[in-house]
C-alpha cells in the first residue's frame, strides 16, 4: 500500500496553521488540511475520489467532526484514524463550554486568550483572533455539547490511534481513558491540550511509528 496522505482536522479555536510543528517535524508527509472556519471561510470539502489511501488525523473537536462528517464519505479510501486530545464524546460538565458560548458575543477574543492559556499555551504562541468569527465558534462550542459519535468509534474497521496528556485540563485524561481502548491509548506525561503544537517531537515520533504499521 502507498504511504497515507493526512487529512489534517484542528480543533475548536485553531485554525490550519495549527498543524505547521506537527508536520515540519514529520517531514515530507503528504498532507491535506480542512479548515472549520474560526478565523475566515470555511475549507472543509474533502479531496475528491479515488484519491488517497487517507490517515485521518483530528484534534479534539477535529476528530470529533472526522468521526461525524468525513469517515462516512472516506470508505474504501480510509487508511487508520488518529485522534490528539481527541473523543467521540465531551462527556464533562457542560458549564464551562455554556458559559464560554455565552462570552463570544460579548468578548470572543477574551474567550479565546482564556481558552488557549487553559490549553497550556504561553501567551506568546497564543494564535491572531483578529479575525475570530463568533458565530462558527459558537456552532462549534455547540457541537460539544451535543455530538455523540461513540458508536462510530466502535464501529470503525482500520487502525486507531489516540493520543493524549495527562495534564490536559481541557480534555482531561480520564475522559481520554474512557473513550478509547486501553492498547490503543497512549497518555502523555505533558503537553496540555495543545501538545500536536507545543510538543510536535514527541508526536511526531508516535505518528510515525503508527504509519509504519498501515
Amino acid at each position: 500500500m502507498n504511504s497515507p496522505r493526512l487529512l489534517l482536522t484542528h480543533g475548536w479555536g485553531f485554525g490550519p496553521a495549527f498543524w505547521s510543528p506537527l508536520l515540519e517535524a514529520l517531514g515530507g508527509v503528504d498532507a491535506h488540511r480542512l479548515d472549520m472556519g474560526f478565523f475566515g471561510p470555511p475549507r472543509l470539502e474533502l479531496p475528491p475520489g479515488p484519491s488517497g489511501p487517507w490517515l485521518a488525523v483530528g484534534h479534539s473537536l477535529g476528530a470529533l467532526w472526522l468521526l461525524r462528517e468525513a469517515l462516512p464519505q472516506l470508505e474504501g479510501r480510509l487508511t487508520g484514524f488518529v485522534s490528539l486530545g481527541g473523543f467521540p464524546l465531551f462527556d464533562v460538565p457542560p458549564g464551562p463550554t455554556r458559559a464560554m458560548r455565552r462570552g463570544l458575543g460579548r468578548d470572543a477574543a477574551l474567550v479565546l486568550g482564556n481558552f488557549y492559556t487553559a490549553c497550556g499555551l504561553p501567551e506568546a504562541l497564543h494564535p491572531d483572533v483578529s479575525s475570530a468569527d463568533p458565530e462558527r465558534l459558537a456552532e462549534g462550542l455547540d457541537a460539544l455539547l451535543r455530538w455523540d459519535e461513540r458508536e462510530r468509534l466502535a464501529g470503525l474497521d482500520v487502525p486507531l490511534l489516540a493520543l493524549a496528556a495527562e495534564d490536559d485540563a481541557i480534555a482531561p485524561p480520564e475522559l481520554s481513558r474512557a473513550s478509547f481502548p486501553a492498547d490503543r491509548l497512549v497518555m502523555l506525561p505533558d503537553g496540555g491540550h495543545a501538545f500536536p503544537f507545543s510538543r510536535p517531537g514527541i508526536c511526531a515520533r508516535h505518528l510515525r511509528a503508527f504509519m509504519e504499521t498501515l
